[in-house]
């Protein structure tokens, strides 16, 4: 038996501390890039009662990160606007109560620009604590598994 400890990978590339800041901004650009063509009121319409709005997806993607990042990892954490824990929650009933999928597309509030600044702000946040949490391991893979999540919602 050898009595060294076991050598440490090295980090995937992926989630390498600036690798996984840079790859944050790309999923998180792309998901605004799809949705830039639309008008505020094309990303408000739920076509059927099983599929959700543009806005939904963009803020809920947003509240993934809120919840199970910012929340957890952020000294001082305080969130955007509370209530966006119920109205953008989709399934996970461990966090709460969620808003019916067949009616999300009657949110009319907050605003599209409201999400896009939601995003902003949460975005803001998110880069900070990549930079202050250089190497956390539990942290990288958590956002890693958030930007899968927003790429599922793309």
């Amino acid at each position: 038996m050898d009595p060294r400890p076991a050598p440490r990978p090295a980090p995937r590339a992926d989630t390498a501390p600036d690798a996984l800041a840079a790859r944050y901004r790309r999923v998180r650009a792309a998901s605004l890039a799809l949705a830039a063509p639309l008008t505020a009121e094309d990303c408000q319409v739920q076509s059927m009662p099983d599929t959700s709005p543009v806005k939904w997806h963009l803020a809920h993607v947003t509240w993934f990160f809120e919840t199970f990042v910012l929340e957890r990892f952020e000294a001082g954490f305080r969130p955007f606007e509370p209530a966006f824990r119920v109205l953008f929650n989709s399934y996970y009933q461990g966090i709460g109560e969620q808003h019916p999928r067949p009616q999300r597309g009657l949110i009319l509030r907050p605003t599209l620009d409201e999400v896009r600044a939601w995003r902003a702000q949460v975005d803001e946040r998110i880069d900070a604590l990549l930079e202050a949490r250089r190497g956390d391991a539990e942290l990288a893979a958590l956002v890693a598994l958030g930007l899968q999540h927003e790429q599922q919602h793309q």
